[in-house]
């Protein structure tokens, strides 16, 4: 059981981690958190897995672990750690974080983690679109509240450029008008 209990603590700490590109690009003041972006991935991913047919319940134990990792290691830009390097600290952490899960549920989620890492799979592509969707709406959502166009265009494009599916991407055009 301490290792559900140290899964718990570990996502109470990203209550407290802002997401960093918020901060250091576009300023906000009180950026929303990790938990905050997770809780928004985990529901949109549900609610698209199950009006596209997929395995909901994969979806959503995916969605609410894919940034477990943070917990420990911080919510990292592009510019603090380059991609690959950035992958295998968080998978060394999440992986570490998961196998001290008790021996009954504890591969099921080590093999979530690694669907989720490695893609592929119609609900890991889902999730992975979702999270690139929910970084546009956040970042429509500072743009509403006055923070700089330009600078919140760049997450937008970025966003685009993950989404692929045609549900998703019809998410994203409502957003990014």
């Amino acid at each position: 059981m301490e290792g559900i209990l140290s899964i718990l603590r570990a996502a109470g700490r990203l209550k407290q981690i802002q997401r960093t590109g918020w901060k250091t690009k576009v300023h906000v003041v009180d950026a929303e958190s990790v938990a905050d972006h997770s809780f928004r991935v985990s529901l949109a991913s549900m609610l698209l897995s199950d009006l596209i047919g997929l395995d909901t319940l994969k979806v959503v134990r995916m969605a609410l672990i894919h940034d477990l990792a943070e917990s420990i290691i911080g919510d990292l830009t592009p510019e603090q750690a380059n991609k690959e390097g950035k992958e295998a600290l968080e998978d060394a952490v999440a992986l570490k974080l998961l196998s001290g899960l008790p021996e009954k549920i504890k591969q099921l989620y080590i093999n979530s983690w690694r669907e989720w890492t490695q893609g592929g799979s119609r609900e890991a592509n889902l999730v992975r679109e979702v999270d690139a969707l929910e970084m546009a709406l956040q970042a429509e959502e500072y743009a509403q509240s006055g923070y700089d166009q330009n600078t919140l265009l760049e997450f937008k494009r970025y966003a685009s450029t993950r989404i692929k599916s045609k549900d998703v991407m019809n998410l994203l055009k409502m957003v990014v008008k």
